[in-house]
Parts: C-alpha cells; structure tokens; sequence
C-alpha cells in the first residue's frame, strides 16, 4: 500500500490527491497555469473549492474545472502507469499531458 510515486508514504486517497509531493507539485503547477495563486487544500476541500470557484459557464471557470478533472485523471493513470506497468513519467510530462487536454476540450 506505498505511495506509487515512490514519497515512502501509505497510498490513500488523501495522500494521492494531493498530499504526496509528486502530485502536489503537478496540481500546483496547474493552478497557477489557471492563474490560482492559493496553498493546497485536503481532497475533500479542493473537491468543495472547485465546486464553489468553478460553477457556471464562464470561461476561467470552464478551464478549472477541466484543469481539475484532466489532472485526477493523469495522476490516476500515471499511479496505474507506475503500479502495472513499471514505467514512470516525470511531473512535467504529467504536466503537459493536462495542459493538452484542456486545450484540446476547449
């Protein structure tokens, strides 16, 4: 039950998003491609403060919320990545794979 990243730390939920500093370092580079200068919260309260400061249709809103969405998933499936396949990304390819989905959606 290690973190996949490899930070000697127990793999929760929690830690994975985003407390592990693999992760935090990703979710923090892409907040501030998103112009969000702002600590790190708890999973649950990054959950709760994405869905209060990404409500709506404008267009800072759309680009967090698939900011969000693309980042759980390209962290979920470099765990996977690392877990079953024993090939590893570095946290700037995890990076550029979010910025190129969301600008791929938009």
């Amino acid at each position: 039950a290690d973190c996949a990243f490899l930070c000697g730390e127990t793999e929760t939920l929690q830690h994975l998003f985003f407390q592990c500093p693999f992760s935090s370092m990703v979710w923090r580079e892409v907040l501030l491609m998103c112009n969000i200068a702002r600590p790190l919260l708890s999973w649950a309260e990054e959950v709760l403060w994405m869905s209060t400061h990404a409500r709506g249709s404008a267009f800072h809103h759309t680009v967090r919320r698939l900011a969000f969405a693309a980042t759980v998933y390209h962290l979920w499936i470099e765990r996977n990545r690392r877990c079953f396949k024993n090939a590893f990304l570095p946290c700037q390819e995890i990076i550029r794979l979010v910025k190129q989905d969301v600008c791929g959606k938009l």
